[in-house]
């Protein structure tokens, strides 16, 4: 699908309302779009924009707001154009080492202490599968289900039955996560692209783990609002650090 063509000023709102969205879990308005980053173009001319990004489907209308929300769309092209990446901080370098660094050398302790660790920096759900390159499938542990659960997404009858299913029954799950195995990077999936039911109102950013011992995947899934410059590069981190079991 072709991609739309967007001016600087509609790129910009763009970004503001999606980093807005995912911060406050809220529709958004000119007004505080126009207030929060000090923009000296009036509220009419936001609006107008506004209006152009929802016409391309980047950008949904709530029947019960004045307010947008990012579609699927907006998200994947606020991921692919616009998303400014976030460095791991210091802290958290040091927060994985402690938990990673006394973890016993047996893969399967390994991997639960890293699902621990990963869900409780990300706070969403991490998922890592690893085994030697000879296993398949290859077992995985989840950590910090309950940080899914209490998004706001989520706090639908429905939607929580839904989630509570796919924790019961994680093979589509598997299916996802096993499908970063061979990736070269950290990358996102989004929504309707993971699948259906629970699936689709979700997003799972993950990436392959490979060394001489072992081969995987790592990943978290949360709902499509979420932080995804700060994601990936954690992702792509405790990706990285997996590799280095021995």
């Amino acid at each position: 699908m072709s991609r739309p063509h967007l001016d600087e000023r509609q790129r910009r709102i763009l970004k503001f309302v999606v980093e807005s969205h995912v911060l406050r879990a809220e529709p958004v308005g000119s007004q505080y779009v126009r207030m929060a980053y000090h923009l000296s173009i009036s509220p009419a001319t936001i609006r107008g924009a506004m209006k152009r990004l929802e016409e391309e489907g980047l950008l949904g209308h709530p029947h019960t707001s004045a307010g947008r929300v990012p579609t699927e769309a907006g998200y994947r092209y606020y991921v692919d154009i616009l998303m400014e990446p976030e460095p791991i901080s210091p802290a958290t370098k040091r927060a994985l080492e402690r938990k990673l660094g006394r973890s016993p050398r047996v893969l399967e302790d390994f991997q639960k202490e890293a699902a621990d660790a990963l869900a409780q920096l990300s706070g969403q759900l991490a998922m890592v599968a690893l085994g030697p390159w000879s296993e398949s499938p290859r077992p995985m542990r989840i950590g910090g289900a309950e940080n899914i659960a209490a998004q706001p997404e989520f706090q639908t009858a429905d939607r929580l039955r839904a989630l509570v299913s796919l924790l019961a029954r994680p093979e589509p799950l598997t299916r996802a996560l096993d499908s970063y195995m061979d990736s070269g990077a950290a990358r996102v999936t989004i929504g309707r692209e993971l699948g259906e039911g629970a699936m689709r109102v979700c997003s799972l950013v993950g990436t392959g783990v490979a060394s001489s011992l072992i081969h995987g995947s790592v990943g978290v899934l949360g709902p499509v609002r979420m932080p995804y410059p700060r994601l990936l590069s954690l992702v792509s981190y405790v990706g990285e650090r997996l590799a280095e079991f021995s």
